[in-house]
C-alpha cells in the first residue's frame, strides 16, 4: 500500500545543475570582484591607466578606429572615477540577484529564472547609464549581452522542470 503523505521529489536535470554551477562561479566572482572594487577603489590607479592610454594614443600611424577606441576608453575610465560608488554598488546588487536566482533555480524554483533574467538584463545597462553610448561600452554590452542571452535561453529550456 502506498503512503499518501509521501510526495515524489522532483529530479534536477544534469544540464540545469551544470548551468547553475557555472552561474555560481560567474556571479560569485562578479559579487566578490565588484565588492572589492567598491571597497578598494583607487582613483589614483585609474588616473595612471588614463595617462598610460593617453600616451598610447599619441602613437602616429595608428588606425582611426584605434584612436576612437582609445578615446572611448579614456572617457569610460573618467566616468568610472566620477561614478565609481553607484556603478560598483549596482553591479554588486545585480550579481547578488543573479546568484540568488541561480540558487532558486538549483532548488527548482521558477521564480529564480525571472530574478536571474532581470539581473542579467539590468546589469547590461549600468555602464551606459553613467558613461553613455561609446565604443567601449557598446563592445562590452555586446559580449556580455551574448552570454547573458545564451544563459537565459539555456535556463529557459529547463523552465518546464521547475515548479512555482
Amino acid at each position: 500500500m502506498e503512503n499518501p503523505f509521501e510526495t515524489e521529489k522532483p529530479v534536477r536535470p544534469t544540464f540545469l545543475t551544470v548551468l547553475c554551477i557555472l552561474t555560481f562561479i560567474g556571479s560569485g566572482w562578479g559579487t566578490v570582484s565588484n565588492l572589492f572594487s567598491l571597497v578598494a577603489f583607487s582613483p589614483e590607479a585609474i588616473v595612471a591607466q588614463i595617462q598610460q592610454i593617453t600616451t598610447m594614443t599619441g602613437t602616429e600611424g595608428a588606425p582611426s578606429w584605434m584612436s576612437s577606441f582609445m578615446g572611448s576608453s579614456i572617457e569610460m575610465l573618467q566616468t568610472t572615477i566620477k561614478h565609481a560608488i553607484p556603478i560598483y554598488s549596482l553591479l554588486t546588487l545585480f550579481a547578488l540577484m543573479s546568484l540568488s536566482g541561480a540558487i532558486l533555480m538549483f532548488n527548482l524554483k521558477r521564480t529564480g529564472f525571472y530574478l536571474y533574467t532581470f539581473a542579467q538584463i539590468a546589469q547590461l545597462f549600468v555602464l551606459p547609464m553613467y558613461s553613455g553610448w561609446n565604443m567601449v561600452v557598446m563592445a562590452s554590452m555586446i559580449v556580455s549581452g551574448f552570454f547573458a542571452l545564451l544563459f537565459i535561453i539555456l535556463y529557459g529550456v529547463n523552465l518546464s522542470k521547475m515548479r512555482n
